[in-house]
């Protein structure tokens, strides 16, 4: 499919981290001028939920139902752009918003993932020091971890995990410290050292 323009998308969420600074990223690169070098269309800016430092006991994940009712709205607001034949940009915030916008496609069909990013986000709720999604989105993308966040709209997974590929992580060392399974063989990954 060929895409006409862009159109970005504003997820300022912090839902899956804490709040470090990372919620601004959207309106610094907007402020800088990103949807003018891009040509591209600037949707309404979502609201995200309001966080809450607690873990949730029963996932082990901060902001564990709140991630559940956002990522169905970021997936709405990055079908309306694709329901218009444009390629959406959307500009996190933390991590966990790959299950909003993975969650857009796999109401589509199926496709497949290239994750980049400096870690693995693989990690199980059990294994996670922190409770942080962002650090799990990939497992709850590719349907580990508890179904309220792997299993959205009863679409588990939202991309599988022979269609996914993980590029740059190098927490590997790290995540097996804590405990945290690997990533499955059937994910195609190329670990940095």
């Amino acid at each position: 499919m060929r895409y006409r323009h862009y159109t970005i998308v504003e997820a300022p969420s912090v839902l899956g981290l804490k709040p470090t600074g990372v919620e601004q990223l959207p309106q610094a690169l907007m402020r800088y001028g990103l949807a003018q070098r891009l040509q591209a269309r600037s949707a309404t800016p979502l609201v995200p939920p309001v966080y809450d430092p607690e873990i949730d006991p029963a996932t082990r994940t901060l902001n564990a139902e709140a991630i559940a009712q956002w990522s169905p709205e970021l997936a709405d607001a990055v079908e309306n752009v694709l329901d218009r034949d444009e390629f959406p940009v959307v500009l996190g915030g933390d991590c966990s918003i790959l299950l909003g916008c993975t969650l857009a496609l796999r109401r589509r069909g199926r496709y497949g993932l290239l994750f980049i990013d400096g870690h693995a986000d693989f990690y199980q709720p059990e294994a996670n020091p922190n409770g942080e999604a962002a650090s799990m989105d990939l497992a709850f993308a590719t349907g580990h971890g508890p179904a309220l966040l792997t299993d959205l709209e009863g679409r588990a997974p939202l991309v599988r995990a022979e269609d996914t590929v993980a590029f740059g992580f190098r927490d590997m060392d790290e995540q097996a410290d804590y405990g945290s399974q690997p990533l499955p063989d059937t994910i195609t990954a190329f670990e940095l050292p």
